[in-house]
C-alpha cells in the first residue's frame, strides 16, 4: 500500500486497496477490502470489557481479543497476540460487511494471482502496450495453433464432437480490396504519400495560413531544474521561441513581428494534502491575469508531463479565461494553425467531388464514461464536433455532462442546433446532407440510436424552419467500432506492408460482414507496430442513399483529414475529433475522476450521494467552454 502510494504524486492507497482479496496474518481467514479509514490505530479506539476504552494499536500490543475491530463493545475474550504494530500510522483497512471491521494494514496479507482494476499510469500502460504488440505472423500462429488447442476446438473434441461440429484449423478466407489514398493539398507544394499512409511537411505551406499575433510564452518551473530554463532571460529560451515561430512562418503562418510578451510561473513544491495540485493552478491562473493585455494564444513550456497541471491548465484556460493554450513538442505548429483558425491540409478536388456537390456537414459524435476510481455518480462526458467550412477542416465542438454511464446523448437536439448554427453562420446556408460518425456504440445499441438520437438530430433541424420552407436534410448515421477481435492476415506479400499487417486503404465487405445490412471493415492508417486493427463501419440509418464504393471512398479520404497529424488516421477524422473533444472535457473533472469529492472520497452510494456528485461536477464544469474566443474553435487540439 504504501509502496504503490509513493510510486506516483497523488496516488491514493484507497484506489488501490479497495477490492483487494486479503488474509490476515494474526488469525488467517480471508476477507475483501471494503475500503480504507480517515484514521490510524494510534487515532481510533472502541470499548473493551478489560481495559475500556483502548486504541487498536494498544489492543494488538496488550489487550485480549476477539475475532474483529468494529465500533460495537466487545462480547467475549480471546487469548493475547502481544504484536507491536510496526506502522501504526497507516490507515486502518475496513474488511467488513454492513458493519465496518477494521484492521491494520501490516496484518493483512495480500492473496497472490489478483487483477489490479485501478487505472495503470502512463508508464504501465506503455509497458503493456510494448508486450501485447506482437507482430501479425506470431499473432496468426498463435490463433490457429496454440489457441485452438487451449480452447478446445480441434476437431473430434468433445463435446463439440458429440453434436457432430467441427472447427476448422485454417483461418477463413475473405475477400477484401485495397483503396488508393487520395491526392492532399497544400497551399504550396505536393507531398508524397507513402506505403504507410503518411508524409511530412517538407517543402509545403498550409492550405490557409492563419495569423499569430498577440501571443505570449508561458514558462512554467516545476523544480525540475534539468529540463528546466534557467529563467525567461535565458537564451536557450530565446532560441527555443524563435524557433517556434520560424516553424509557424517556414509552415504557412502569417507570423507578426513583434516579439511575444514572456512570463514566469514558478509552481509551489507538491504536497500531499494537495494531491491534484489546486495551488500550482492558482499560481499558473495569478501569473496569466497579470498580463497587460489578454493574449489570443499562449506557448506553454512544461518542465514536465504532470497530468494534474496538465488538466489544470486545460480547464482554467479553456472555462475560466477563455484562452488558447498550446504545449511546446513536435507537430505544434499544426495545433497552432487549427486552433486559431486555418487550414492545414485539404482533399484535392478528385476527392472533394461528393462533398461539394451539396451543402453538407459531416458530425462526430462521442461520449466518455468514468474509469476506475472515480467518486461514484461522476457524470459521462457528451461531445459533438461538426464541419462548418468547405474545407472540411474547421470541426468545432460542444460539450455536455450528462447522467453516469449513459451512452446516448441527452442534450443532442441542443447540440447538434449549436453545430447547425455556426454552420449556417460560416456557410451562409444551411446543409442538404448530414453524415453522422457515431463512435463508441456497442452492437446492441444500435436501434436506441436510431430510435433516440436520430430523432434527436430531427428536432435540433425543425428549429430552421421557416413559413416559407422547412428544413429536412438527409442523415445517414454511421456507427464506427474499434472495439472487436476482427483481425486480417493478407495471404499474399504483395498486399501486405514490411511488417506483414494489410496495406492501408484495404476494405472488407463480405465474408465476416452482415449478409442483409451495409457495413464494412476499413483499415486506413498504416501500422506503427504489432497486429493491426481495422474499424468496423455500420450503417444505421440512410436517407442519402449511399452506394458501397461510395462512402468507402469516402471514409477512407476523410480519414486523411486529421489535422494534427501528416497521416491517415485509424479512426474517421470527425469521430477522431469527438473522442479528443471527450478528452478535454475530462480534465474539467478531473478531481471527480481521481476520486477526490467534497467529501474526500469515492465510496458514497445512493441516489442522494450521486446527485450531490452531479452538482459538484456541474460546478467544477463551470459550463464548459463558452467564451466568446474558444467556443467556435479547435480549442480541444
Amino acid at each position: 500500500m504504501t509502496e504503490f502510494q509513493e510510486s506516483s504524486f497523488g496516488a491514493r492507497a484507497n484506489a488501490f486497496a479497495k477490492g483487494v482479496r486479503i488474509r490476515t496474518t494474526h488469525l488467517g481467514y480471508k476477507k475483501t477490502v471494503k475500503a480504507l479509514a480517515s484514521f490510524n490505530a494510534r487515532q481510533h479506539s472502541f470499548q473493551t470489557d478489560e481495559y475500556g476504552k483502548v486504541t487498536v494499536e494498544t489492543y494488538f500490543k496488550r489487550s485480549p481479543t476477539n475475532l474483529c475491530l468494529s465500533k460495537q463493545p466487545l462480547t467475549y475474550l480471546l487469548p493475547e497476540y502481544k504484536i507491536t504494530l510496526k506502522e501504526p500510522d497507516l490507515p486502518l483497512v475496513d474488511v467488513g460487511g454492513n458493519k465496518a471491521n477494521y484492521l491494520p494494514a501490516e496484518l493483512c496479507e495480500i492473496l497472490p494471482n489478483q487483477p489490479f482494476r485501478g487505472k495503470l499510469t502512463d508508464e504501465q500502460t506503455a509497458s503493456m502496450i510494448t508486450i501485447a504488440a506482437k507482430p501479425p505472423n506470431i499473432n496468426a500462429n498463435v490463433i490457429v495453433k496454440r489457441g485452438l488447442d487451449e480452447l478446445g476446438f480441434r476437431q473430434g473434441a468433445g463435446p463439440l464432437g458429440a453434436f457432430g461440429i467441427s472447427i476448422g484449423s485454417e483461418m477463413a478466407v475473405v475477400p477484401g480490396r485495397i483503396l488508393p489514398p487520395p491526392g492532399i493539398q497544400y497551399k504550396l507544394g505536393t507531398p508524397q504519400v507513402d506505403d504507410r499512409a503518411s508524409w511530412n511537411l517538407r517543402n509545403v505551406r498550409f492550405a490557409k495560413g492563419a495569423t499569430l499575433s498577440n501571443w505570449a510564452v508561458l514558462l512554467i518551473k516545476d523544480g525540475n531544474d534539468r529540463d528546466e530554463f534557467a529563467n525567461i532571460s535565458d537564451p536557450e529560451l530565446m532560441r527555443t521561441i524563435k524557433g517556434f515561430a520560424d516553424m509557424c512562418q517556414n509552415s504557412g503562418m502569417n507570423v507578426d513581428k513583434v516579439s511575444p510578451t514572456v512570463v514566469q510561473c514558478q509552481l509551489p513544491r507538491k504536497d500531499r494534502a494537495d494531491p491534484i495540485r489546486s495551488q500550482a493552478i492558482s499560481a499558473i491562473r495569478t501569473t496569466l491575469k497579470s498580463l497587460k493585455t489578454k493574449p489570443n494564444i499562449v506557448l506553454v513550456l512544461l518542465s514536465n508531463s504532470d497530468k494534474h497541471v496538465y488538466s489544470g491548465l486545460k480547464h482554467l484556460c479553456d472555462s475560466y479565461l477563455d484562452l488558447g493554450q498550446l504545449q511546446y513538442f513536435a507537430n505544434v505548429a499544426l495545433k497552432a494553425n487549427m486552433k486559431l483558425g486555418g487550414v492545414n491540409h485539404a482533399l484535392d478536388r478528385a476527392n472533394m467531388t461528393w462533398l461539394t456537390e451539396k451543402p453538407t456537414m459531416l458530425i462526430g459524435i462521442d461520449v466518455t464514461h468514468p474509469g476506475p476510481g472515480s467518486v461514484k455518480g461522476t457524470p459521462s462526458i457528451a461531445a459533438v464536433v461538426a464541419s462548418c467550412d468547405t474545407s472540411y477542416a474547421q470541426y468545432p465542438a460542444s460539450m455536455e455532462i450528462q447522467e453516469t454511464k449513459k451512452e446516448m446523448v441527452t442534450n443532442l437536439a441542443k447540440m447538434v442546433w449549436e453545430r447547425l448554427t455556426l454552420f449556417q453562420k460560416m456557410s451562409k446556408t444551411l446543409p442538404e446532407r448530414i453524415l453522422v460518425y457515431r463512435d463508441g456504440v456497442s452492437e446492441g445499441q444500435f436501434q436506441i440510436v436510431v430510435a433516440e438520437e436520430l430523432p434527436a438530430i430531427r428536432q435540433a433541424c425543425t428549429k430552421f424552419d421557416t413559413p416559407k420552407a422547412r428544413f429536412r436534410p438527409k442523415i445517414t448515421i454511421v456507427i464506427c467500432g474499434k472495439r472487436h477481435h476482427t483481425r486480417f492476415f493478407p495471404t499474399d506479400q504483395e498486399n501486405a506492408d514490411k511488417d506483414g499487417n494489410p496495406k492501408p486503404g484495404t476494405v472488407v465487405d463480405r465474408g465476416v460482414t452482415s449478409v442483409y445490412n451495409f457495413d464494412f471493415f476499413l483499415q486506413a492508417h498504416g501500422g506503427l507496430q504489432g497486429t493491426t486493427r481495422p474499424t468496423h463501419y455500420y450503417v444505421v440509418h440512410d436517407d442519402i442513399g449511399f452506394k458501397a464504393d461510395e462512402l468507402q471512398g469516402l471514409t477512407n479520404a476523410v480519414s486523411y483529414m486529421f489535422a494534427r497529424a501528416t497521416k491517415a488516421v485509424s479512426l474517421v477524422s470527425p469521430a477522431y475529433y469527438a473522442d479528443l473533444a471527450c478528452e478535454r472535457g475530462r480534465c474539467y473533472l478531473h478531481r471527480l475522476l481521481q476520486g477526490i469529492g467534497s467529501s474526500g472520497g469515492s465510496t458514497r452510494s445512493g441516489p442522494d450521494a450521486e446527485e450531490q456528485v452531479f452538482r459538484e461536477a456541474t460546478q467544477t464544469w463551470h459550463g464548459g467552454v463558452s467564451g466568446p474566443t474558444l467556443r467556435d474553435t479547435m480549442f480541444y487540439l
